[in-house]
């Protein structure tokens, strides 16, 4: 008995892992930051050195990670499996780092036995962790074209290949820079990790609450103001950590409560977090590493792109803050009440302002100067470190204090890096297989098939739908890298302009965080509301219907990407914020009074007709907001006035 009693209390008690996944953390952040200010090492020692790093801690920490086995992970002999599975995949990933110069400079390489292990063991173990993350959609996704490529010659017709042996494909995916340790993983290992540091240092020295406090003060106390605060933080920290489902889990969790304790209902709350999360990856300069992401695939400067997604992610929000203030009046919601307000000496004094500030002027400053966007990234890091340790009390405690939240800044973005790493390298595999086979060819010919007739539109529609299906369940850059293997060359062989292409599958991806039947960031805060998620999807699809509109602007009004005549891009941004303005008032029924469901229907088709690029359509849209706004300021108007009349009688 007592020697059960023993066993059972050894086993509930497993090695402490965590001390050793942060020591592992530190080096992991200690690498990415060496690398991007002083250069990275060749591709393959890069790619699967951070790779390894990465793997090693998630398999120390994968009873945290939930999952169908967390609860075994989570005991003694969890522990020691864990453990052991940590430095099989670190050995995995290492293995390719000794093996550099050889693979490198050898005009042909053949797998080993060995090596064919290797390479199965380590996609097997990165296939758990992305189902753990984020469930079964992309491993089984992964898995799903790896037996594609190795039994698609049994496949009859267009859709068959010669085939692929497993020596080959083992060749392809682990031995050289095509396959695991292709460009996704590369982006991974320089631009997208430095960012998440980014973001984590700002959230750590109290950059990031600076902000959030900017936007407290500036529309806080207009109607609605707890939602545009929301709209303004989570699109910040969107952009920062470049995913809407943990931005929803993070942002959600104080503006949620905040919104539904100032009498907002509780799932407009949601909608609006939901919404705002979701348009953070659309936010320039960082875009949640999506900018960084297409100027990659496109072979174009990351300026480029940054200034391209400008005016869209001005439309976007601009639509969001139009719904959010019309509902506002329509429910008389409440401003933040002014004894919650920040003091605007608090948010500017030197101390507090001058590290958000510094750090952005920085930043920004070298990437517009051409430096490149990790080496921009390490300066603001250093600017902000420098500015957080110096600027604040002298005292030992003081000091020691700043001290930890770095300390924790350092977790928080390894563990950042750690959350992503898996899935990315799991796109990496489908999408080098996908090349190896050619089935993004055959998808691509699919849709040319149906432009064949001269159904451009049509074949447009269709390729937005094949986004936003392979977007969904997936994190933002793996969507996208997906959708732009499949419908992004179909767009640029339909003679769309690549960039415009690129934006319209980007956005398209994307739609799929608030679109059912997989709209993880609806689900995510209806968890935190307490509320239904399809009422929640319904409000959030309303304030963001720009975000479905945005993909055809691209392609038929591509001034709203600053390119053509200054003509060109100034109308499509007024007739952009026209449309903007005109789909806010047909989705929430109301301007200054409530409009007729018909009146609705009219105004939607107004502002959808936009697109068109006509000024035909162009004098239709003004024509209907000038009617509905006129109208209704002067029903408006002179009811008060009558009402006043009546108040003297």
């Amino acid at each position: 008995m007592v020697t059960s009693k023993l066993d059972t209390m050894r086993e509930s008690k497993p090695f402490d892992l965590s001390k050793l996944a942060m020591v592992v953390g530190l080096l992991l952040v200690a690498f990415q930051i060496y690398t991007a200010g002083f250069g990275p090492f060749p591709p393959l020692v890069q790619r699967s050195g951070h790779t390894g790093l990465a793997l090693i801690m998630v398999y120390l920490t994968l009873d945290k990670l939930g999952g169908p086995f967390s609860d075994f992970l989570s005991t003694r002999t969890g522990a020691m499996v864990r453990l052991v599975l940590a430095v099989v995949v670190g050995g995995t990933c290492f293995y390719i780092v000794t093996q550099d110069t050889r693979l490198v400079e050898s005009f042909a390489v053949f797998a080993t036995p060995f090596e064919i292990a290797c390479a199965l063991v380590l996609m097997i173990l990165v296939a758990f962790v992305a189902y753990s993350s984020t469930g079964v959609a992309l491993p089984l996704l992964a898995v799903a074209t790896l037996l594609y490529t190795l039994f698609g010659n049994h496949i009859a017709g267009r859709w068959g290949h010669s085939g692929f042996d497993l020596q080959y494909t083992v060749e392809y995916l682990y031995l050289g820079t095509e396959g695991i340790w292709g460009q996704v993983t590369g982006l991974s290992a320089g631009l997208i990790a430095i960012f998440i540091i980014f973001g984590a240092v700002l959230l750590s020295t109290g950059a990031a609450q600076s902000f959030m406090d900017i936007a407290l003060l500036v529309a806080g106390r207009r109607p609605g103001g707890a939602a545009k605060v929301a709209t303004a933080s989570s699109a910040f920290m969107g952009m920062l950590n470049g995913s809407a489902v943990a931005n929803v889990a993070t942002t959600g969790n104080f503006s949620i409560p905040a919104m539904k304790r100032l009498g907002y209902r509780p799932r407009f709350a949601a909608a609006v977090e939901a919404t705002a999360s979701s348009g953070g990856q659309i936010t320039p300069p960082i875009m949640g590493a999506g900018a960084f992401i297409m100027a990659e695939l496109l072979g174009v400067p990351y300026t480029m792109i940054a200034y391209a997604a400008i005016i869209p992610a001005v439309l976007f929000f601009a639509c969001v803050w139009f719904s959010i203030d019309i509902e506002a009046r329509r429910e008389g919601m409440k401003p933040f009440p002014v004894e919650e307000m920040p003091h605007w000496k608090e948010v500017f004094a030197l101390r507090r302002f001058l590290p958000l500030a510094l750090t952005l002027v920085v930043t920004l400053g070298a990437m517009f100067t051409g430096r490149t966007p990790s080496l921009a990234a390490f300066y603001g890091i250093v600017t902000n470190v420098t500015l957080f340790l110096l600027l604040g009390e002298y005292s030992w405690s003081s000091f020691k204090s700043r001290f930890c939240s770095l300390l924790e800044g350092v977790n928080s973005a390894a563990s950042g890096i750690v959350s992503i790493l898996a899935l990315l390298v799991c796109a990496q595999i489908t999408l080098s297989l996908i090349g190896l086979t050619g089935v993004g060819v055959k998808l691509t010919e699919t849709i040319m098939m149906i432009n064949e007739n001269n159904f451009q539109l049509l074949a447009v529609v269709f390729a937005m739908i094949v986004a936003l299906v392979l977007g969904m369940g997936m994190p933002t850059t793996a969507a996208y890298l997906l959708s732009a293997a499949v419908a992004a060359p179909a767009l640029i062989r339909l003679g769309i302009d690549p960039i415009s292409a690129h934006f319209f599958v980007f956005y398209s991806a994307l739609l799929s965080a608030l679109t059912p039947p997989v709209c993880t960031a609806v689900f995510t805060a209806a968890v935190i509301a307490r509320e239904h998620w399809w009422p929640i999807c319904i409000d959030a699809m309303r304030l963001a219907t720009m975000k479905y509109l945005l993909p055809f602007f691209f392609i038929y009004r591509e001034g709203v990407l600053l390119k053509g005549t200054w003509y060109e891009i100034a109308s499509s941004a007024v007739m952009g914020l026209v449309a903007a303005m005109l789909l806010a008032i047909a989705t929430g029924r109301f301007y200054r009074q409530p409009v007729h469901w018909y009146v609705s229907a009219i105004l939607a088709l107004a502002g959808v007709s936009v697109v068109a690029n006509h000024v035909v359509t162009d004098l239709i849209a003004l024509l209907a907001l000038a009617t509905v706004v006129v109208r209704q300021w002067l029903a408006v108007s002179s009811g008060a006035a009558g009402q006043a009349v009546a108040e003297r009688r």
